[in-house]
């Protein structure tokens, strides 16, 4: 039996990579561990600064936005009879966050969206797909949505 792990976002992507793992890979028997790490430290701002009104209106924001995302993977998983939870987690590094996640159910492997970030935001943020990739202890499946390639001359 493998554990999955895939960690989810609001994302189109995301939703093409869940989609992709359920009619392309998914095997009966697999246990399908779905996650959503709180991505409100990046909103805090350097004007505003982290007061406590303003980080308990991101984490409000947050935990509604994993609710929803939770609502709908656990539907899916449940109408395709398929074992599966979901998690919310939080820290600041998401990579971190899912690599040490991945570690801790023993995952098997772990499939992924990438956001596509612009070549300024990779450059400056990293991207958390591509350091899962150099940080994971387990295979990394990196899907792109076919509508978000971006055009080779």
């Amino acid at each position: 039996m493998a554990s999955v792990l895939i960690p989810l976002d609001s994302s189109k992507n995301s939703e093409f990579c869940m989609e992709f793992y359920l009619n392309h890979i998914h095997r009966p028997g697999n246990k399908v561990f779905t996650c959503y790490v709180a991505d409100y430290f990046g909103d805090v701002g350097v004007l505003d600064g982290p007061t406590p009104g303003r980080i308990h209106e991101l984490e409000e924001k947050d935990r509604q936005k994993a609710a929803e995302i939770e609502a709908s993977t656990l539907q899916l998983l449940k109408s395709r009879n398929i074992d599966g939870t979901f998690t919310r987690l939080q820290g600041r590094e998401a990579w971190h966050v899912i690599v040490e996640y991945a570690k801790k159910i023993n995952a098997t492997l772990i499939v992924m969206g990438s956001r596509g970030l612009g070549k300024l935001r990779r450059t400056i943020l990293g991207s958390v797909s591509e350091s899962v990739l150099h940080h994971s202890e387990v295979p990394v499946l990196i899907c792109k949505h076919p509508h978000h390639s971006h055009q080779h001359h």
